[in-house]
């Protein structure tokens, strides 16, 4: 498992998704791998972004790799005006950092990020692993990772990213019915429940943003 991730916020000129998307693709990335690093991905803000806002993920072998170079390499893609990044330390998802691959035209990103009591970490991620994943993934969805923040603060602080076919499937899965949608299945269904209930309790505080995922692909 790598040891650290980079989740770089960042603000682009006026129609640069393009020229973003080339840097990334041709310079940026190559040079992470070269440095035993992965390009996981690049997101376009779609739902809770600025339209010229967007996100870089990236991974580092350690710490050591990600001072020297991240700053430098990744905060120098064309078209970049500003950004700001994260420490993250992946937990029990993604098992590698591989780059995301896009599955489907109308795929959305959910970034969600939760904000809870050190203590409480190790029973939110059950949680989330044994309680809420299971049905999401039964559904169609895609937990891609879960991840928590290094940066120091007195809350725990951590990202959940999660695939979804379509803002469509985003919506289905908000756990607010009582009953299962339309084909679902209705154990994991009302385990997802009870299980976000609990998660929900645990958190102090959260927030939601949809993206899409950029193909760097020539």
């Amino acid at each position: 498992m790598t040891d650290l991730y980079e989740y770089r916020t960042i603000r682009i000129a006026r129609g640069g998704w393009p020229v973003l998307a080339r840097s990334v693709r041709d310079e940026i990335a190559p040079s992470i791998v070269a440095r035993g690093g992965s390009m996981v991905g690049l997101f376009t803000g779609l739902i809770g972004f600025a339209s010229d806002e967007g996100l870089i993920l990236s991974a580092w072998p350690d710490a050591e790799a990600l001072t020297a170079h991240a700053a430098h390499i990744v905060g120098g893609a064309a078209g970049l005006i500003e950004s700001t990044s994260e420490r993250l330390a992946p937990t029990v998802r993604p098992l590698d950092a591989a780059p995301i691959a896009p599955a489907a035209r109308d795929e959305v990103y959910a970034h969600r990020w939760f904000w809870l009591q050190p203590q409480d970490w190790p029973e939110f991620i059950t949680l989330s692993e044994e309680g809420v994943w299971p049905y999401f993934e039964s559904d169609g969805c895609r937990i891609i990772g879960l991840w928590r923040s290094t940066e120091p603060g007195p809350l725990a602080k951590s990202l959940l990213i999660t695939r979804y076919p379509s803002v469509a499937h985003w919506e289905r899965t908000r756990l607010q019915s009582p009953d299962a949608p339309p084909g679902a299945d209705a154990r994991l269904y009302a385990a997802a429940q009870a299980a976000g209930r609990s998660r929900a309790a645990l958190t102090e505080r959260s927030i939601v943003r949809l993206t899409r995922l950029l193909e760097l692909n020539p």
